[in-house]
């Protein structure tokens, strides 16, 4: 392992594709003597919604090979991925303060706070972070060996400092986009005596995945648990718009706003977490007066999509009034994810 800087006193979490960002090891010098005990149950690193404010976008990786299948045996990881994300929908969101927080008591073992906030989506942005994956972030020492991680947290947002104790819940910072960050997400890893656990099933990572009582070891208490059972397939937003929606746009801005009435074109559009290969996106407009103005869906897609958008709809001037739209995910011809929306145009 390459020896850090002082400063550097959190885990470098590393992926050579980077899709979105995975966690390394501990530094040893943040190792320190704890009593035995048994490490409490977890909860969720977060306070936002699960599902409505924030989602799971990956789990560890499971797949002891260079394949990649998260703990339920899904394709919701990717290889070598070692850890929990609950991502935000977009930077415009980092701005709100989502508060990180304690999934367990414990010691505070170290924190980094100074790493700016923007999106490794280019190789020279990638480039800039080696060394520093995690970004900002906070390590604590639970007792017996067990350890939690919390990455890439918003520059300045960091609450607490070496040698504070903390309880379950306690804030220790912001969600944000800092070191190997592709969108604005916390990143909970877990190890013992340096060993990467997944927090789902209480099994080594990639110790490989189980399709039916993934969660008969759970570290996570119930309530999470049950939480993070669920599909991680997910509508994140939807709505209509005057034109091509561009998914690096949704990523830094969110949703546009919605359109006034005329224009070119009338465009129904879906942002989307965890869709499979062989998935279909079905949209629906219906105008002010009732009548459906377009109904269409995909083609199926060709592979697994970790972030998707689409849009669908008609060259057509948007009319002022009420509209009613719904995007479903279609998978072997069942919906997974569903949302209607109304959206009110003005002239």
């Amino acid at each position: 392992m390459t020896t850090r800087p002082p400063l550097a006193r959190l885990a470098a979490r590393f992926h050579p594709r980077i899709r979105l960002a995975s966690a390394a090891a501990l530094l040893a010098a943040l190792a320190g003597p704890a009593a035995a005990q048994a490490l409490p149950p977890l909860e969720l690193p977060v306070t936002c919604a699960v599902g409505i404010d924030c989602f799971v976008q990956q789990l560890p990786d499971m797949d002891p090979g260079p394949g990649a299948s998260d703990p339920f045996c899904g394709s919701a990881a990717y290889d070598g991925h070692d850890g929990v994300d609950i991502r935000l929908r977009s930077m415009r969101d980092v701005a709100g303060g989502v508060p990180v927080v304690a999934s367990a008591a414990g010691t505070v073992r170290g924190v980094r706070d100074e790493k700016p906030d923007r999106l490794a989506s280019t190789p020279q942005a990638r480039d800039a972070v080696k060394g520093t994956e995690c970004g900002n972030g906070v390590v604590v020492d639970h007792g017996d060996g067990w350890e939690t991680q919390y990455c890439h947290m918003r520059r300045g947002s960091v609450a607490v400092k070496p040698g504070e104790l903390v309880a379950a819940g306690t804030k220790l910072g912001e969600i944000g986009a800092s070191g190997l960050a592709e969108f604005p997400h916390v990143h909970l890893s877990v190890r013992r005596n340096g060993e990467k656990i997944d927090p789902v099933s209480g099994r080594t990572v990639g110790g490989g995945c189980l399709a039916t009582a993934t969660e008969a070891a759970t570290l996570f208490a119930p309530a999470p648990a049950a939480i993070l059972a669920r599909s991680t397939t997910a509508i994140l937003d939807a709505g209509l718009a005057g034109g091509p929606i561009d998914y690096a746009r949704l990523v830094m801005e969110g949703a546009p706003p919605v359109p006034k009435a005329g224009g070119e074109a009338s465009i129904v559009w879906g942002w989307f977490a965890n869709l499979r290969a062989g998935d279909t996106v079905a949209f629906r407009m219906s105008d002010p007066a009732g009548a459906v103005f377009f109904e269409g869906s995909s083609e199926p897609l060709p592979g697994n999509k970790a972030a998707y958008s689409a849009f669908a709809g008609r060259k057509r001037p948007l009319q002022a009034g009420r509209w009613s739209v719904a995007v479903e995910v279609l998978r072997e011809g069942v919906a997974v994810a569903r949302t209607e929306r109304t959206i009110d145009v003005a002239g």
